[in-house]
């Protein structure tokens, strides 16, 4: 025990040698491990071990501006979703299919014509045809029907009729007027006819005969002047009546 005390001794009188040398140099190094300890401490934690702070909490700094105030006191309303777009609706494929023909309208039935015979002056409005008795070119609003003076002529339509007169070139005239508004004239025919205005007439039925009043057309042949109107146009005689054909 007493070895052990004066060892213990020993080592205190050492010791406290030690420190009485170097123990300024020791506590030096204790401050500045010390200090950097606290540095260290103090940059990773926070300060006043208060929360970080939400951007989005700051206090919001007002100008003096009301405009801008007012623009900062409103909320940020969120951005619309936008919703997706309809697909395109695919155009129909064309129906290529042949369209059916147009049905050709039915033929016109002629009518019979005044009197029988073939046409020796033709309708002519849009050219002109020479007169030997008038001895010049001249338009022709009609056809003339060759047929033998005294020959019975007849109604081409049903109607009635408007007027009978004697014209100072076409001679004795009637006009018939049928029910759809077609006007038939037939001149050069004998003075005195059977019929008298406002007469109803069927088709066929006799309104005179061929005479030799016509002075215009007095150089050719024997024949009937036959004009058709319609709507108040002269148009050809033999797109409606069945004249005989020339041999």
């Amino acid at each position: 025990m007493q070895k052990f005390r004066q060892a213990f001794t020993a080592f205190k009188g050492k010791a406290a040698a030690f420190f009485r040398a170097r123990g300024y140099y020791i506590a030096l190094t204790a401050c500045i491990l010390v200090l950097c300890v606290a540095a260290v401490v103090a940059f990773s934690a926070p300060q006043g071990g208060e929360d970080t702070p939400n951007p989005t909490d700051a206090p919001v700094a007002y100008s003096n501006d009301e405009r801008l105030n007012e623009a900062a006191r409103t909320p940020v309303l969120p951005l619309p979703t936008p919703s997706p777009s309809p697909s395109p609706t695919p155009s129909p494929i064309p129906d290529f299919t042949q369209a059916p023909r147009p049905t050709k309208a039915p033929a016109r039935t002629k009518a019979s014509p005044p009197v029988s015979g073939e046409i020796i002056w033709g309708f002519a409005v849009d050219s002109l045809l020479y007169s030997r008795t008038l001895n010049q070119w001249m338009t022709h609003a009609g056809v003339d029907v060759a047929s033998p003076k005294g020959t019975e002529v007849h109604a081409v339509f049903a109607g009635t009729i408007e007027a009978v007169y004697e014209d100072d070139a076409l001679g004795v005239t009637i006009e018939v007027k049928s029910k759809d508004g077609m006007l038939a004239v037939y001149a050069n025919l004998a003075k005195e006819p059977p019929v008298r205005e406002g007469a109803r007439l069927n088709a066929g039925d006799p309104i005179g005969t061929i005479g030799d009043t016509a002075i215009s057309e007095c150089g050719d042949k024997s024949h009937l002047h036959f004009e058709l109107y319609l709507d108040g146009k002269a148009v050809d005689p033999a797109e409606y009546v069945l004249f005989e054909k020339a041999e």
